[in-house]
C-alpha cells in the first residue's frame, strides 16, 4: 500500500508548480482529481507542443496519475461541486490568484469550514498577503528578484537560468509541507492551510551560500567560493569534451594524482597542502590542465571515481537520460498519453524497499473522468446530465 494511497487530492492547479505538487503526491498514491475548464483545460495542455503531439510536453510531464473532471468555476452550479468535492477530500491544492477561490467562496477558509480535517495549500508568486502578493510571479522573474540570477554570472551580465524551474522547486516545496500537514493532521485530527511562495522556495534553495554571505559578507555564493578558492574543483577541458573535478579535500587531491601519473606533483612541496594548494592555484591549475586535455572524459570519470576522488564527464541532458542507474533506481517511468502515445516521466527521487512511489494511472484527457468522480460524491446520472447541458462541466 502507498504512503496516500486512499487519500483524495482535489487539485485546483493550473501551469506548472502546482500542478507539479499534485503529481508528487500522486506518485505516492493519492487519488488526485485534478479540475479543468470546459473546453480549454489547462493552459499547459496546449502550451509548447511537439509535432503530432496532443498536449504540451510540460503539461504531460507532472499531470499524469491524476484524473481529469471539467467545471466552470463562474457557475454557481460548478463552485457546488468544488465544496461537494472539499468534502469528501483531504488536501486541496491551488496556484490562482491570490484572492480569486475566496471571492468565488471556495477558498481555502471557505473549504476547511466545511471540512476540518481537510489540508489547503495555495502556491503563489509572494504569499497570499503582503505588498507584492497581487504582483505577477514567473520563474525568471523570481530568479532575478531573489539574487540567483546574479549568482554565478559576470560582472556585466545576469545568468539566463540556472538550468532548472523555480516553479518545479515551488512544487515539490509544497508537497513536502502537505506531508507535514497530514501527519499533523494525523496526530490532531484538524486540517491546516499551507502558504507556500516562489520566492521562498527560491531562498531555500539558495540557503548555503545567503548563510555564508549573512556571516562572512561575501558577495558570491558559497558555490562560486569553492571554485574560485580551489584548484581542484571546476570543469577541465578534455580530449572530448568537459570534465568537472570535485576535489575538495586532501584524499581527493591524493587518488587524483595517482590517476594522473603525477607523482611529481603530489611531491611537489606548492601543492602539499590545501593551504599550499590555493597559495599557487593559478600553476596548479595550468599543470592539471595540461595533463586532462588529452584524455577520454568517460575514461577518466570511471578511473577518478574508482579511485575515491569525485569527478564526472559533464553531460547533455539526452546523454545523462541514457544513465543506466536511472532505470535500475527506477526514476524513469515509462508511461502513455490519453491517446496512447509512449511517454517516459520522471519517478519521486527515491527508492522504497515496499510502497514505493510509483504511477496507477496515465495521462488523462481533458474531463476524462467527469461523470465517475461527481457520480462518487454523489450526484445522479440525470444530474450529471443536466450539468454537461448546461455546459457547468
Amino acid at each position: 500500500m502507498q504512503a496516500l494511497e486512499g487519500l483524495m487530492v482535489l487539485d485546483l492547479t493550473h501551469a506548472l508548480a502546482g500542478p507539479f505538487c499534485t503529481y508528487h503526491l500522486a506518485l505516492l498514491g493519492a487519488d488526485v482529481v485534478k479540475v479543468e475548464r470546459p473546453g480549454v483545460g489547462d493552459d499547459f495542455r496546449a502550451f509548447v507542443r511537439e509535432p503530432g503531439w496532443s498536449v504540451g510536453s510540460a503539461f504531460a510531464a507532472v499531470n499524469a496519475g491524476k484524473r481529469s473532471i471539467t467545471l466552470d468555476l463562474k457557475t454557481e452550479a460548478g463552485r457546488e461541486v468544488i465544496r461537494r468535492l472539499a468534502v469528501a477530500s483531504d488536501v486541496m491544492v491551488e496556484n490562482q490568484r491570490p484572492g480569486a477561490l475566496g471571492a468565488m467562496g471556495i477558498g481555502p477558509d471557505d473549504l476547511r469550514a466545511l471540512n476540518p480535517r481537510l489540508v489547503t495549500c495555495t502556491i503563489s508568486g509572494f504569499g497570499q498577503g503582503g505588498e507584492r502578493a497581487a504582483w505577477p510571479a514567473y520563474d525568471h522573474t523570481i530568479q532575478a528578484l531573489s539574487g540567483m540570477a546574479w549568482t554565478g554570472a559576470d560582472a556585466d551580465t545576469p545568468s539566463q537560468g540556472r538550468g532548472f524551474s523555480i516553479d518545479c522547486f515551488s512544487g515539490y516545496l509544497a508537497h513536502a509541507a502537505i506531508l507535514s500537514a497530514l501527519v499533523r493532521r494525523g496526530r490532531t485530527g484538524q486540517g491546516q492551510h499551507l502558504d507556500v511562495s516562489m520566492l521562498d522556495a527560491t531562498m531555500v534553495l539558495m540557503g548555503v551560500g545567503l548563510v555564508r554571505q549573512m556571516i562572512s559578507g561575501d558577495r558570491i555564493s558559497a558555490t562560486q567560493a569553492v571554485v574560485q578558492d580551489r584548484p581542484t574543483v571546476g570543469p577541465f577541458r578534455t580530449r572530448d569534451g568537459w570534465l568537472w573535478l570535485s576535489g575538495n579535500f586532501q584524499n581527493h587531491w591524493e587518488a587524483l594524482c595517482r590517476v594522473l601519473g603525477a607523482d611529481d606533483l603530489l611531491a611537489d612541496p606548492r601543492f602539499r597542502s590545501g593551504e599550499s594548494r590555493l597559495q599557487h592555484k593559478d600553476v596548479l591549475r595550468a599543470e592539471l590542465s595540461r595533463r586532462i586535455a588529452p584524455r577520454e572524459a568517460a575514461e577518466l570519470e570511471v578511473a577518478l571515481m574508482e579511485a575515491g576522488a569525485p569527478a564526472a564527464k559533464v553531460r547533455t541532458t539526452r546523454e545523462a537520460l541514457e544513465l543506466p542507474v536511472l532505470r535500475e533506481r527506477a526514476m524513469l517511468l515509462d508511461s502513455l498519453t490519453h491517446d496512447g502515445l509512449p511517454l517516459t516521466l520522471m519517478n519521486a527521487g527515491f527508492v522504497a524497499n515496499a510502497d514505493g512511489p510509483g504511477l496507477q494511472r496515465r495521462l488523462p484527457a481533458l474531463g476524462e473522468h467527469t461523470a465517475e468522480v461527481l457520480s462518487e460524491i454523489g450526484y445522479a446520472a440525470e444530474d450529471i446530465a443536466a450539468l454537461r447541458a448546461a455546459g457547468v462541466t
